[in-house]
């Protein structure tokens, strides 16, 4: 039977992956919006390496009777970050449930393949520069297709991209770098200016992070930085910026290390002025090596040449590179694809008023999300939700004139 919203569904959380943090301000929010319409089944494992859902997670919702808790205990049961052990029992016990719909927190997404239903990842949703709440989300068939535009016509996109034009237009003036900029920031971290700048987000190594399963090359970070810094040699300088959370949890010491050993390595600090660094850092870059990492959307945004290294999709519009050598070639020639303009503007109006979900609204049904992907009627709706919450992005003229 489709998936359909003129009747109670059978919902299943499936959440290998999730931490306390997801469950408390994303999960929670989202199965009591559900539970008072739908019947909604848990299905998680034990906490182990910051992931899963133990006693305190399950008591935050005791006033919600109707949920139905399976937690997995077994001895098996740290293999479904992964890849489970016993994978045709689990699908099994999916099937027999017969759900309408799977909502997932897991970097197993084959095996989730094999469930019934509508099937969908929940991903972060919060993505630079504009950097909504992080609780806000998206939903996924696979975890790191990037950029992927919907299908729209052509009224519908030009309406799309000009409700977000003064939003985009604002930013875009905000974040412009000052005159002299480049220079002085070369010049404070010892950067050559003969030869281009290539920037390098490092991707979350935190204990609780499985999706890294998915990464193709050297692992972990400071091997990749040795291994890049050999295969650039004189040719560029690699500017490094760490993610937030390695900043915050994660030992540094081998990858200061492994910058400190390559002559044309830099390792940025987490903050450049009042700006994350991989954001300030990104408008003076002549490229940008991406992976899995979110910051795509901040070389989209500035019109910064990519390479992207990935097992995953990216958007024709980004014009990624997916080898070294051409990438290097072109940025050496100052010839090198950008992202589309006209397109940028497009998927970002459309990740952020089309597809975001924030579990706190109310009014954002993330079935009505699944039911009808492409949703015109709602971008008014979320337009009003982005100035509300992110009103320093809206120009005081426009929201009076509104």
């Amino acid at each position: 039977m489709p998936l359909s919203l003129d009747r109670p569904q059978r919902v299943l959380f499936y959440l290998p992956m999730v931490t306390n943090w997801w469950f408390v301000h994303i999960i929670e929010p989202l199965l009591r919006r559900l539970a008072a319409e739908h019947e909604v089944h848990v299905l998680a494992p034990a906490p182990w390496s910051g992931t899963g859902l133990g006693p305190e997670e399950i008591a935050r919702c005791a006033d919600l009777p109707a949920i139905r808790w399976y937690i997995m205990d077994g001895p098996d049961h740290p293999s479904t970050r992964t890849m489970p052990e016993d994978a045709d029992g689990l699908i099994g016990f999916v099937r027999d449930l017969a759900p309408d719909v799977v909502l997932c927190r897991t970097a197993d997404y084959q095996t989730i393949r094999c469930f019934p239903g509508t099937v969908r990842l929940l991903m972060e949703g919060r993505l630079e520069p504009f950097a909504p709440p992080p609780r806000w989300i998206l939903l996924a068939e696979r975890p790191h297709d990037h950029g992927l535009p919907a299908p729209l016509p052509d009224d519908a996109a030009a309406r799309l991209r000009a409700m977000l034009a003064p939003a985009w237009d604002h930013l875009q003036a905000r974040l412009a770098p000052p005159p002299g900029e480049r220079g002085a920031l070369f010049a404070r971290f010892g950067i050559r200016d003969d030869r281009p700048l290539l920037l390098l987000p490092l991707e979350c190594e935190t204990e609780d992070n499985f999706f890294a399963m998915h990464r193709p090359g050297p692992k972990p970070n400071a091997a990749l930085v040795r291994a890049l810094a050999a295969e650039l040699g004189d040719r560029c300088t690699l500017a490094v910026s760490n993610h937030p959370l390695n900043d915050a949890h994660v030992d540094a010491a081998a990858l200061i290390e492994a910058s400190d050993a390559c002559d044309n390595v830099v390792l940025l600090p987490s903050r450049i002025g009042i700006l994350p660094a991989t954001l300030a850092m990104a408008r003076h870059a002549d490229g940008m090596l991406v992976g899995d990492s979110k910051t795509f959307a901040l070389a989209a945004f500035f019109g910064v040449p990519m390479q992207r290294h990935s097992r995953f999709a990216s958007g024709a519009w980004l014009n990624a590179y997916d080898a070294p050598a051409p990438f290097l070639a072109d940025i050496a020639a100052g010839t090198a694809r950008r992202p589309e303009p006209e397109a940028a503007r497009q998927w970002f109006a459309q990740y952020l008023l089309n597809d975001a979900i924030d579990p706190l609204d109310a009014g954002d049904d993330v079935l009505a999300h699944l039911v009808r992907p492409v949703d015109p009627e709602r971008w008014d709706r979320a337009l009003a939700r982005l100035e509300q919450t992110l009103p320093a992005l809206f120009p005081a003229e426009a929201q009076a004139s509104g």
